[in-house]
C-alpha cells in the first residue's frame, strides 16, 4: 500500500517518525512531503537515510516570516502538492496540515489528519475534508464538542516518540557536550516569525538569564543562530541536526523554552519544564501542565520554578521515572492507534 504522510514542522516528523519507519518495514511505500522549514528537510533526510521504502520530497519554501507562511507554505504549496500528487498513486494520506486533507479530498483518497492545536486557521478546512480530524489533547470537551469529524485522543502528539515502548534514553549523547546527567539546564529559544508565534517577543529566554544557576552548565538551542551574541558566551550552542536531542533533554536537570513544542517534550519525559511564551490558552500546553505539571508565568513564577528543582540525581530521577509510568497509564497507544487505521484502510481496499 502506498501511504503519502506530509510534514510541515521538525515536531511533526518527530510525531509520525514510528509510524513511518514500522509502515516502511512492514512493506508498505511511504512517501513523505516535507516544507522546506528551517532544518527540518536536512533533519529528516539525515535520520531516515538509507532506509527503505520511503521516498522524501522537498516541497514548498517557508521563510519564517508571516507572509511566507499564508502565502508560499500554503496556498502555493498546495497547488504544488496538487501536482505532485496527481502523478502517484496513493492509498492513504496522514498529516498535520490542511493542504494533504484538501488533496485527499479532492482526489478521493482515506486521508487522517492529528493536530494538537484547534485553535488555529485550519482547523475547520480540516474538519471538513478529513474523516477523522483527530486532536491529541488528553481531554478537551470544547474541541470534541466541534463533532463532524472531530475526534480527541487521550493522549499528547510528543507521546507518539517520547512513550516507554518507542524511545530509550542513552547517556552517550551527553559525551561530545561534556556534561554530566541531571546537572545542567537545557535552553532552548524559538524564532517568533511564524503565525503559530504572533504576538510574541523576541527573545524571551533573554529575559531569565540572570536567573539560571551559575554553578549549571546550559545547552543552548537556538533557532535563529545569528543572535548567538545575544546569549552568555559560557552556554554550548547546539548545532542542528543534533544526534539524540530527546536523550540530551531526558538527562537534563530541567528545561527552559520559548516554544511549546520542546517545553511539552520536556514535560512528557519526566523532566521539569518551564514555558516562556504567550500561548498558555493552547489545550496541549494546558494538557502538559495537568498531567506533567509543565508550568508557565502564569502557572508559577520563573525564579521560584528554577529554585525548586531537585538538585540530587537520585531523587531527580525517581521522580522522572514516576511521571512517566503514570502518563502511560493515562495515555493511549497512539502509534497503535494509526496503524491500525492503515490496517483498516488495507483490509477495505483488499475487498473492494
Amino acid at each position: 500500500m502506498n501511504i503519502w504522510i506530509d510534514i510541515c514542522h521538525t515536531p511533526q516528523y518527530n510525531f509520525y517518525r514510528n509510524l513511518i519507519e514500522t509502515a516502511a518495514k512492514n512493506g508498505h511505500t511511504v512517501y513523505l512531503t516535507v516544507l522546506d522549514r528551517g532544518r527540518t528537510p536536512k533533519i529528516i533526510k539525515t535520520e531516515l537515510a538509507g532506509k527503505s521504502n520511503i521516498t522524501i520530497d522537498v516541497i514548498g519554501k517557508h521563510r519564517m516570516n508571516k507572509i511566507s507562511a499564508v502565502w508560499e507554505a500554503n496556498v502555493v504549496r498546495i497547488i504544488q502538492l496538487l501536482h505532485w500528487a496527481k502523478q502517484r498513486h496513493i492509498d492513504l494520506v496522514f498529516s498535520n496540515c490542511m493542504a494533504a486533507m484538501i488533496i485527499g479530498k479532492l482526489l478521493g483518497i482515506p486521508r487522517y489528519s492529528f493536530d494538537d492545536d484547534p485553535d488555529t486557521i485550519d482547523f475547520y478546512p480540516k474538519k471538513w475534508c478529513s474523516i477523522e480530524s483527530n486532536y491529541c489533547l488528553y481531554d478537551d470537551p470544547k474541541t470534541a464538542s466541534k463533532g463532524g469529524s472531530v475526534k480527541v485522543m487521550k493522549c499528547l502528539k510528543e507521546w507518539s516518540y517520547l512513550c516507554p515502548r518507542v524511545f530509550k534514553a542513552d547517556e552517550k549523547a551527553l559525551e561530545p557536550y561534556g556534561v554530566t546527567a541531571k546537572d545542567y539546564i537545557f535552553v532552548r529559544e524559538v524564532s517568533v516569525g511564524t503565525v503559530n508565534y504572533a504576538g510574541q517577543q523576541s527573545g524571551a529566554v533573554l529575559d531569565i538569564v540572570a536567573d539560571i544557576p551559575n554553578d549549571k552548565k546550559v545547552l543552548l538551542s537556538l533557532e535563529e543562530k545569528d543572535r548567538r551574541h545575544l546569549y552568555p558566551k559560557d552556554w554550548i550552542l547546539l548545532q542542528e541536526p543534533i544526534q539524540d536531542i530527546h536523550s540530551l533533554i531526558y538527562y537534563s536537570l530541567a528545561l527552559v523554552s520559548s516554544g511549546d513544542s520542546m517545553a511539552r517534550e520536556a514535560a512528557m519525559l519526566g523532566v521539569p519544564a518551564y514555558y516562556l511564551g504567550v500561548r498558555h490558552y493552547m489545550p496541549a500546553n494546558k494538557a502538559a501542565h495537568t498531567v506533567a505539571k509543565l508550568q508557565n508565568r502564569q502557572s508559577m513564577p520563573f525564579g521560584e520554578w528554577i529554585n525548586s528543582l531537585l538538585r540530587d540525581r537520585q531523587q531527580a530521577e525517581l521522580l522522572q521515572s514516576e511521571t512517566r509510568e503514570r502518563i502511560d497509564k493515562e495515555f493511549i497507544d497512539i502509534n497503535g492507534y494509526m496503524l491500525n487505521i492503515i490496517d483498516k484502510v488495507e483490509a477495505e481496499l483488499k475487498n473492494n
